[in-house]
């Protein structure tokens, strides 16, 4: 209960980078280890679910459509279908999702964990596992993983996902 009272001030008062004042939406997902969470209900997006529900679903809750859809065939679990929204990446395998990238301050998990937070606000909010890969600072926190390049959470992730640099 402390974390979560700790993770909904952070949520309500914490700043992109640069110092700009992150605004909480009442629309929109969490990030979860396994699914997304709207935020307007407790109803859950979960991973396994297909590709032709889960689109329609998460375009009415951000309020837009995939900006791309990119076909990555040579991944390690087999050919990824990757849709993207702004910040968002929902990855499929066949037809059914099977994880989520996210890349900017407007996703956060259920914690309060976002892009753009730095390794002490991580560990504040239960990241642990810190360890030094060819992408950058990786960690996990409980289920979500992360990834620290100078000094800020730059990625988030959960199930499949397919990076390429």
């Amino acid at each position: 209960m402390r974390r979560l009272a700790l993770a909904l001030l952070l949520a309500g008062c914490g700043a992109l980078p640069g110092g700009a004042p992150v605004q909480p939406e009442t629309t929109g997902l969490f990030l979860a280890p396994g699914y997304l969470q709207p935020k307007s209900s407790p109803l859950r997006i979960d991973f396994d679910r297909a590709e032709e529900g889960v689109v329609p679903a998460v375009s009415r809750l951000l309020k837009s459509e995939p900006v791309s859809r990119t076909v990555q065939p040579d991944c390690g679990a087999g050919p990824v279908t990757a849709l993207r929204w702004d910040g968002l990446t929902l990855n499929f395998l066949g037809p059914s999702l099977k994880g989520w990238v996210a890349d900017t301050p407007r996703f956060e998990t259920l914690e309060g964990l976002r892009v753009g937070f730095d390794r002490a606000e991580a560990e504040a909010l239960g990241a642990t596992g810190f360890r030094q890969t060819s992408l950058g600072t990786e960690f996990e926190s409980g289920g979500v993983f992360g990834l620290i390049e100078d000094g800020k959470i730059t990625t988030l992730w959960s199930g499949v996902t397919c990076f390429f640099r």
